[in-house]
Parts: structure tokens; sequence; C-alpha cells
């Protein structure tokens, strides 16, 4: 008896810890968003979102396509309180995911108790690399704050099988992911799949006119962002031509997708699940959190093992491992995966599926999970205050800006996406974009009485071009900065060019 009211005991005081650590870990995460906002572009993709809240402007990439018009809004109701541009839509991204916390604790409490759910909040908006992204101008954090409500009311779909209203918001909710986000175009299987369910409601007859008007209700969504855009554009012709050429350049030249890249197969899925969703998403690129998240994991397959016999999975878990792989595999065919934002989703979904797997109908949790995840939620906490004040320091690219700014002497400087964020900040030097040596020995004629530099993006180029140009070159200095926030320029190398 003794040992029973110890053990009660001490779950009651794990419980209260969980619940105090939870909430202090959510409202710090919260302010540090807040005041680890980038305000100044640190990349291309950066500059051309930041050009867009003053200018919208696809031609001119402002942003780039196909626009992220709900982003782009957004960000422009802010900038009108928040005057940095970058800023604005920085601190975008926080309050869309700030609104998460409810829909993330609904679906939750489907599955957990209260406190569980307490804790799937807080480790999720804990977690290190999605803080990474929250904190930069860019539209991925923005488009996951809205996956998890289009997934919460996806599953309110499927619980109310009788209702159509709920259906009606998916359609809607999945028009603002692709508005914001166009790559999450896969998680639209799970609405394929709400409406697939919805076959055993009806008669035939009646079935066909249910998913013809569906379906035309979801298109109807898409098509508001997508005239707005190809009326800003100067019509659907424009908008049309627009779209095939920066589709052809994703798919087929720059992208970095499968087809545009000679890597391998194995390359690139051990590139994508072992870096950029364990290392980077899962780990924050801390050996500690990787740990951790390594034994989380274990556990959990450990449950999984023993609870084979046992599993029954509804449409809605069916709904939801389906995009699970269906983004997944578009990140590893049709993405860049030299850049681990594109993974940003897939984290968040692991941890929230392993979290509901593992504590499914248990009233009270272990002492020995709770630790688990007291741990995972400090650890997360602690690695996400390090991430993101790491927000401060100057990325590469600006170290180099810096450096080139005090040479007291003509110089031009021939780069690769640099010279977007020199253009941006007004460098008080000369900079050109340069691809083929060809134009670079036309070009550098202008420039006969400067200082010829290059970057290591332009050296390498032009070996792949088959010029050898060792001997005409002349190390000058590295640029590091986090591989977090600069995954491809977070170590630049500068070269001077001598004849």
């Amino acid at each position: 008896m003794n040992r029973l009211k110890e053990h009660l005991l001490w779950n009651k005081i794990f419980v209260c810890a969980l619940w105090t650590v939870s909430i202090s870990s959510i409202s710090l995460i919260i302010w540090w968003r807040l005041v680890y906002a980038i305000d100044v572009p640190r990349s291309w993709d950066q500059v051309d979102f930041s050009l867009a809240l003053t200018r919208f402007d696809l031609f001119a990439m402002q942003p780039h396509f196909p626009g992220y018009p709900y982003f782009i809004l957004g960000g422009m109701l802010i900038n009108k309180w928040i005057v940095n541009p970058t800023q604005a839509l920085s601190i975008w991204n926080s309050l869309l995911l700030l609104t998460t916390i409810y829909p993330v604790f609904a679906l939750s409490r489907s599955y957990l108790t209260k406190t569980g759910s307490v804790v799937m909040v807080a480790i999720i908006q804990s977690t290190v690399f999605l803080n990474v992204m929250t904190v930069q101008p860019m539209s991925e954090t923005a488009a996951v704050a809205i996956l998890w409500w289009y997934i919460w009311v996806l599953h309110s779909a499927f619980q109310r099988k009788n209702s159509t209203g709920f259906v009606v918001f998916s359609s809607l909710l999945f028009s603002f992911l692709l508005g914001i986000r166009l790559s999450y175009l896969p998680f639209g299987i799970g609405l394929l799949i709400l409406l697939l369910s919805r076959i055993k409601q009806y008669n035939p007859r009646e079935y066909v006119s249910f998913l013809v008007i569906q379906l035309s209700v979801a298109l109807l969504f898409q098509l508001i962002w997508l005239a707005g855009l190809a009326v800003s554009e100067g019509g659907v012709a424009a908008f049309i031509q627009l779209a095939l050429g920066f589709s052809t350049g994703h798919f087929q030249e720059w992208g970095g997708t499968a087809v545009s890249v000679s890597s391998s197969f194995l390359e690139r899925f051990s590139d994508l699940l072992l870096y950029n969703i364990a290392w980077t998403g899962l780990g924050g690129q801390r050996i500690l959190l990787l740990a951790l998240m390594g034994l989380f994991t274990l556990y959990a397959a450990i449950k999984i093992l023993r609870r084979t016999n046992k599993l029954r999975f509804t449409p809605f878990v069916w709904a939801y491992i389906s995009m699970f792989i269906g983004y997944f595999l578009w990140a590893l065919f049709a993405q860049n995966v030299d850049k681990p934002r594109h993974i940003l989703p897939l984290p968040t979904m692991v941890l929230f599926g392993l979290v509901c797997f593992i504590c499914i109908k248990q009233q009270v949790l272990h002492i020995r999970l709770m630790i688990l995840f007291l741990s995972i939620v400090i650890t997360q906490t602690v690695f996400s205050y390090d991430v993101m004040k790491e927000a401060e320091k100057p990325s590469a690219v600006h170290q180099l800006i810096d450096y080139l700014e005090d040479i007291n002497e003509p110089i031009i400087v021939y780069t690769w996406e640099e010279t977007r964020v020199m253009g941006y900040v007004d460098a008080d030097f000369k900079h050109e974009q340069i691809y083929t040596y060809s134009t670079f020995q036309s070009d550098k004629s202008y420039y006969e009485n400067h200082r010829i530099f290059l970057t290591k993006e332009v050296v390498e180029g032009f070996k792949e071009q088959g010029i050898p140009i060792e001997n005409a070159i002349k190390k000058v200095k590295d640029f590091h900065s986090s591989s977090l926030y600069d995954p491809v320029y977070d170590n630049i190398v500068l070269y001077e060019y001598r004849e």
C-alpha cells in the first residue's frame, strides 16, 4: 500500500512538472520568436519575399513564382505596424504558428489525456528546426501552421460523417495551404481520401452528385488566389507563360530535383532521411537532441512491435499516413534535397504520430515516459533558444559584404546567388551575377582598373565548364555561418582573380 501511495505521489509530481515545463516552454518560445525575428534577408529567396511587400511583381521575382499570395498578404498587413518588411514576414510566421496551439491540442485530445495533449503542443512548438524557420521571412512555417489547421479539420470531417460543412472547410484550408506553399500539393491526398470515405453515406447517384459538387467547390477555392495572381500579372496567358517557364526551370534546370541533378537515388534518399529529417528536422543538428529522438523512436518501435496484432487504423489515420508518404516522395523526387527546409512538415508529423501511438488510451502516463517527455521538451527549448539567438549573427554573405566594403579601392565581385543580397542592402561596390566563363571574359574587360573577385560557386562553375582557372586565382578569405540558417551558403570562399 505504501509503495502504491509513493508511486501515485511521484506520478502527481511528474504530471505537475510536465504541465509547468510545457507551458513555460511554449511561453518562452513565443517570446523568443518575436525577439529574434530576422530583419535583414540572408538569401536570394528571402530577398524575393521581402521585396514583394513593397511591390508584388512575379516577373521581377518579387517574389518568385507562384507568388505565395496568402503569405505575402499577411506580411503586408503586419508591415503596416512593423516597418521592416523582412521582420514583418518573420512576425507573420510567428503569429500563424502561435494559432496552431488550438488545432494540435484539439486533435491530440482525440487520442491523449489533457496532460498528454499539453505535452504534444509543447513538443511541436519547441521543435528546433521549426523555430529556426519561424524567425526567417520564408513561407514554410506559415504553410506548416495552416497544415495543422487543415489536418485538424480533416479529422473533424472524418469524425462527423453526416456533415458536409467540415468537408467544405477542408477544401478552403487546402486552398490557403497551396496559396502559401504550392509544393504542399501532396497533402491533397487527405482531402481525396475524405471524399472517397463518404461513398457509404450515399447511393451511387447521390455520391456522384456529392463528389462533383465538392470537387467544384475545392477548385473554386483554388481559383480565387490563382485568378488574383493572373490579374496582377497581366492576364491568364501571361500567367500561364510564367508558370510554364518556372516549372521547366524547377524540374529540369536549377530546382535541385531528381531530374535536374546527377546524384544517385541512394544519395538523395540518405540525404533526405538521415541529414534533412533526422539530423536537421528532428535533431536540430545537435547530438544530444538527436540521441533523445533516437531513444524516443526506439521506445515507439518496441511499442509498435508489441501491438502489431492490435493495430486498427481508422480512415483518418490512413489519410495521415498517406499524406506523410506522399509528401516524403515529393520531397525526395521534386524538391531540392540540399535545402532541408523542404521537409519542414515531416518532423512535426512524425513526432505527433509517435506520441499519439505511444500514449493512446493511457489515462496515466508511465513515469519513465514522462521523464522522456520532460527531457525532450527541456532540451528542445534550450536548443531552440540557442539557435534562434544565432539569427543575430551575420550570415556568411553579410560577412562577405562587410569585408568587401572595407576595401578602399575599386573592386568588382562575381557571384552566383549572393549578388541578390548585395543588391538588397545596396552594397557600395560593384557586383555581378555570372554563370559562364565566356561571359566573365567579356565582362571583366570593362573593369581594367578594378580588383576582380570571384566566389567559390563561380570558380566551381568554371571548373565544371572545363576551364583550368586554378593558376589565375588566389584564395583570399573564408566566411562561415550556421548551416541551419544558410544551408547552401553557410561557407563562402572569396578568391581574387589575376591574369
